[in-house]
C-alpha cells in the first residue's frame, strides 16, 4: 500500500506539472484523468472503497464532459510560446513541490498528526498547483481544470480527517457544476471566436 500511494504522489506531481506548463487541450484532460486516479489512491487510504470510487467516477465524467466540448469544438491543440514562458512554469512548479516536500513532516507534527505524510504532501500539492495554474493561463477551459484541481487537493485532505457523505456528495455536485461551467464557458469562446472570424472574413 505504501508503495501505490508513493506512485499516486508522483502521478499528482507530473499531472499538475503538465498541466501548469503546457496548453494543449487533450495532453491537458489526460493529465486530469490521471490526477483523479492519484487522488483516488490516496483518498482510499482513509475511506472505504465504495466511497473514494464516487470521486474517481465524478472525476472523470467531469473531465470527459469538457474534453467532448473540446473536441467537438475543435480549438487550437496548442499555441507558440517562448521558452522563457515554458521554463518559468516548470520551475515555479518544481520550486512549489520542493517548498511542500520540504514543509509536510512539520505539518504532521503540528497541524495534522493523524494523516499519513503522503496525503498531506499529495492534497498540499493540488492546491498550491491548482492556484499557480490558475495565475499563469486565461484559457477558460483551463480555469476550470484548476478549480477542479483545487477541490481534488481539500478532497484528499479531508477524507483524512473525517468521513462525511453529506460533504462527499455536496463537493460531487460542485465538480459536475463546474465541469458544466467549463462546458457553457468552453462553447461560448467558440462562438464568440466564429463570430469574430466572419466579421473578418465580411
Amino acid at each position: 500500500m505504501m508503495t501505490l500511494s508513493a506512485l499516486a504522489f508522483i502521478l499528482i506531481v507530473i499531472s499538475a506539472m503538465i498541466i501548469l506548463i503546457f496548453r494543449d487541450w487533450l495532453i491537458n484532460a489526460v493529465a486530469l484523468a490521471v490526477q483523479y486516479l492519484a487522488a483516488f489512491i490516496l483518498i482510499s487510504l482513509s475511506w472505504p472503497i465504495g466511497m473514494a470510487v464516487i470521486k474517481l467516477i465524478v472525476g472523470w465524467m467531469a473531465t470527459a464532459a469538457i474534453a467532448l466540448t473540446l473536441f467537438r469544438q475543435q480549438p487550437s491543440r496548442g499555441t507558440s510560446e517562448l521558452e522563457a514562458s515554458l521554463f518559468f512554469r516548470g520551475f515555479a512548479g518544481l520550486m512549489i513541490v520542493f517548498v511542500i516536500f520540504v514543509t509536510a513532516p512539520a505539518l504532521q507534527r503540528n497541524i495534522f498528526p493523524q494523516l499519513e505524510l503522503v496525503i498531506i504532501q499529495g492534497g498540499l500539492t493540488l492546491l498550491a498547483m491548482s492556484l499557480m495554474q490558475l495565475g499563469t493561463h486565461s484559457e477558460p477551459y483551463l480555469t476550470v481544470f484548476s478549480l477542479l484541481s483545487f477541490l481534488s487537493g481539500f478532497e484528499v485532505i479531508h477524507a483524512g480527517l473525517e468521513i462525511s457523505t453529506l460533504l462527499t456528495g455536496l463537493l460531487a455536485v460542485s465538480n459536475l457544476g463546474l465541469a458544466l461551467i467549463g462546458v457553457y464557458f468552453v462553447v461560448k469562446t467558440g462562438e464568440t471566436d466564429e463570430s469574430t472570424q466572419d466579421e473578418g472574413v465580411e
